[in-house]
């Protein structure tokens, strides 16, 4: 039997017999926000860090590839919706993500849809979230961020803030345009979440028209980064052609 092997087998009895009981018996809104605080702690130490990596972080060169200009040292990564605040960036490449995808972060502070908003789905072994971009605003987050480093490349998703403020076609844009202002030099790639589904407004770029518009805006501004595009995957395959037609057209 190899290390690997029965390290792996105490980590999964560890969860599935003591862990998880004790989780599914919480709030699973608390659960997560302790979650959190435990992983910024360990973030923040030597010892933490060198914990963790040692039981969950691996490496294989035939994991390695780049894409846009970005090496990933491998290609699972964090998506946006966790680490709504950039908190755990320290943390998470330990845990052995290839990369990390932090917010949705928009122009201004949003405290979140009223509670409850994270529920979960135990026969499909899933969750359903409703949090409605809750996040610090970008003023907040890109001064936690701004000057660091990190060893894994760090993607900053945008949106819309998820209040009246934005419910005009041109005052998204001009959301859009402030938070990807000041993110313009931090980061390694920008994801415009163009489809969140639990906001008070619908998802006015995923029309060709619209989202060539904000990415003329977007233009405009000093920012050598890469640009991707979060969309629902419910679309109907004609819109999603458009949308691909418009992101090629651009520079």
């Amino acid at each position: 039997m190899s290390l690997t092997f029965f390290r792996n087998s105490i980590e999964h009895a560890a969860y599935t017999r003591l862990l998880k009981p004790y989780f599914f018996r919480r709030d699973p809104e608390l659960v997560h926000n302790r979650m959190l605080q435990l992983g910024e702690r360990l973030g923040k130490g030597v010892v933490g860090r060198a914990v963790t990596a040692g039981m969950f972080r691996y490496s294989h060169p035939s994991l390695e590839q780049t894409v846009r200009g970005i090496r990933f040292a491998n290609p699972i990564g964090l998506a946006a919706g966790f680490d709504k605040n950039a908190r755990l960036l320290d943390i998470l490449p330990m845990v052995g993500f290839g990369f990390v995808e932090v917010g949705s972060i928009t122009a201004r502070p949003y405290a979140g849809n009223p509670a409850p908003r994270l529920y979960r789905l135990p026969v499909s072994r899933s969750l359903v979230v409703n949090y409605g971009l809750m996040n610090d605003g970008s003023e907040m987050i890109a001064r936690r961020l701004a000057g660091r480093q990190y060893s894994v490349p760090v993607g900053i998703s945008l949106a819309p803030t998820n209040d009246d403020g934005t419910a005009e076609f041109r005052a998204a844009i001009d959301d859009y345009l402030v938070s990807y202002q000041r993110f313009a030099k931090i980061g390694d790639y920008t994801t415009l979440n163009l489809s969140c589904p639990n906001t008070c407004h619908d998802q006015p770029f995923t029309a060709a028209d619209r989202l060539d518009e904000l990415l003329t805006e977007l233009d405009k501004i000093d920012c050598s980064k890469p640009i991707f595009l979060k969309i629902s995957p419910d679309l109907p395959m004609e819109r999603v052609r458009q949308l691909i037609k418009t992101a090629r057209n651009r520079k």
